[in-house]
């Protein structure tokens, strides 16, 4: 039996970054891994040329897509693993058609996802970065006057979509005892109270929680489903947190809002990135801002590659997948 091929595609600086040391052991002990050796990331006619006996590739961000075209010369291509976020357009339908197993590494961002988003409500509720603000820039100290925050035990929170990373953030807010509710199009009244929840409508959410958290994926369904009237509706002084997409809202219309004071903010996405140095978010008191680096830790990172290569090791040894995502699940992700 001839030895097992596998296919590394990131390139030698991203690497350095996603490639520990478990994770090329993993790899090498599964067969012989051709690995990219170059600081670029291969072109669709480079990877073309290197498919043909490959048994497994693992891709990760700037990987050149699994077209129709590409699959033809994978002959012996049984499982693609992707060490980095969206597989959405990663593989072609005809590699799904063909029974090839696509893994995805989103998971291992989701956990740090959403360990941001409990931080953003723990010292959004509290105000800490107010407080920070008054002492090296102000100069200054408390003023009663202004409120002394809230807590996050007991709120009514509001989540976005059980997605992966919103299943992650209500099972961390499990200890605060929070009112959780729910919106979904996809879930089931018995699934949401698994998860701690009760399901309600998006304006419901929208116009009763003292925390919304947004986990919508960026799908056809969700665009712009948060829209100025649901801002509209958003209580005074809650805290309205978005690390998945501004696909899924009105962006001008959650700025309109913003600037009213009304409410406050941690955004970690925007609709043009980088934001621009001139956008009115920037001068908004009332919003913490994140540049794009929420599922972005180190630890987060280095295990991207080792994530789907335990699974690739899974696969290939017959157990079951952690990370597989099938055609008709991919439909509803980002």
């Amino acid at each position: 039996m001839a030895e097992r091929k596998i296919l590394y595609l990131p390139p030698k600086p991203l690497s350095a970054d996603i490639l520990s040391p478990q994770a090329r052991s993993i790899l090498e002990g599964l067969g012989q891994v051709v690995w990219n050796d170059t600081d670029l990331n291969l072109t669709p006619e480079e990877v073309k040329g290197l498919l043909p006996g490959v048994d497994a590739v693992v891709t990760s961000w700037g990987s050149a897509p699994l077209t129709a075209d590409l699959l033809e010369a994978a002959d012996s291509l049984k499982v693609v693993g992707h060490a980095a976020g969206s597989v959405k357009r990663l593989m072609a339908k005809e590699g799904y058609d063909r029974g090839i197993v696509m893994l995805s590494a989103a998971a291992v961002i989701a956990d740090a996802v959403a360990e941001y988003t409990l931080w953003a409500m723990l010292s959004g509720q509290r105000d800490l970065f107010r407080y920070d603000h008054r002492m090296r820039v102000e100069r200054g100290w408390k003023r009663p006057e202004d409120g002394w925050g809230h807590e996050v035990y007991y709120k009514r929170v509001g989540i976005v979509s059980a997605s992966m990373v919103g299943r992650r953030v209500m099972k961390l807010l499990a200890p605060w005892d929070c009112d959780l509710m729910v919106y979904d199009p996809y879930l089931s009244d018995a699934a949401a109270a698994e998860l701690g929840a009760r399901r309600v409508s998006l304006e419901e959410l929208m116009s009763t929680a003292d925390i919304i958290s947004v986990h919508a994926p960026s799908t056809a369904e969700t665009a712009k489903m948060i829209g100025a009237a649901h801002f509209a509706s958003v209580k005074d002084g809650a805290l309205f947190i978005n690390s998945a997409r501004t696909w899924v809202l009105d962006e001008e219309a959650l700025i309109a809002e913003l600037m009213t004071g009304r409410f406050r903010a941690y955004l970690d996405v925007f609709g043009a990135e980088p934001l621009a140095e001139d956008s009115p978010l920037r001068d908004l008191p009332n919003v913490f801002l994140t540049p794009h680096m929420a599922g972005a830790s180190t630890e987060s990172r280095a295990r991207l590659v080792e994530g789907v290569a335990l699974d690739m090791a899974r696969f290939f040894a017959g157990e079951p997948l952690q990370m597989a995502v099938s055609w008709e699940r991919l439909q509803i992700m980002a």
